[in-house]
């Protein structure tokens, strides 16, 4: 290498050098203008980790608890212990729990309770059971098809075939109930009598 192309190689390593050594005098001088915003976002960052750790810390507690009282309950239905700590710690379990305990005791004042739940699917099918256990049938978006079948039924007992012939029509026809409705349409079919 020649003294010509070594100076060439200085000039550009000291280039390079003095280049890295303005970039770090720039990072230096941002960084003590913004010293504290920048400790305050990691800070921030750090407490959104810890308070994320301890919600699901806390969140996983909930859940074991609620989880050891129902297992509890089912083989003691009546403590009153763990369906406190069942409501406290997982208010739909509670609500399903005490939807289920309703229904095998045809209990309508805790299905009405229920039936204002904050839990859709509770409440709906808490109405549905009033309905049942009333033998009025009720509009329910989860046992649909039952409650066409329940309304046609009663139509088919008060001899409303055209009653229950229009309640049958609404019942899809990919419904899982649909042949039951067509034994139910049988029914409704009036055979005229001859003389």
């Amino acid at each position: 290498m020649s003294i010509k192309d070594g100076i060439e190689y200085a000039k550009t390593e000291l280039t390079s050098d003095e280049k890295m050594l303005k970039g770090l005098f720039k990072f230096e001088s941002l960084y003590n203008k913004y010293k504290k915003l920048i400790w305050i976002l990691v800070a921030l960052i750090a407490l959104s980790f810890a308070v994320k750790i301890a919600y699901d810390y806390w969140n996983d507690m909930k859940i074991e608890k609620s989880n050891e009282a129902l297992l509890k309950l089912y083989k003691n239905p009546t403590d009153k212990a763990q369906l406190t700590i069942l409501k406290e710690n997982n208010r739909p379990l509670y609500d399903l729990f005490s939807y289920q305990a309703a229904v095998q005791q045809n209990d309508t004042k805790a299905l009405k309770e229920l039936s204002n739940s904050s839990d859709e699917l509770v409440a709906d099918m808490s109405r549905y059971a009033i309905g049942a256990i009333d033998g009025k049938p009720v509009k329910s978006k989860i046992y649909n098809d039952m409650s066409i079948l329940e309304e046609a039924s009663n139509a088919i007992a008060k001899n409303d075939m055209a009653t229950a012939k229009k309640i049958l029509s609404t019942m899809p026809k990919e419904s899982p109930a649909a042949q039951i409705s067509g034994l139910f349409k049988h029914q409704t079919i009036s055979v005229p009598v001859s003389k």
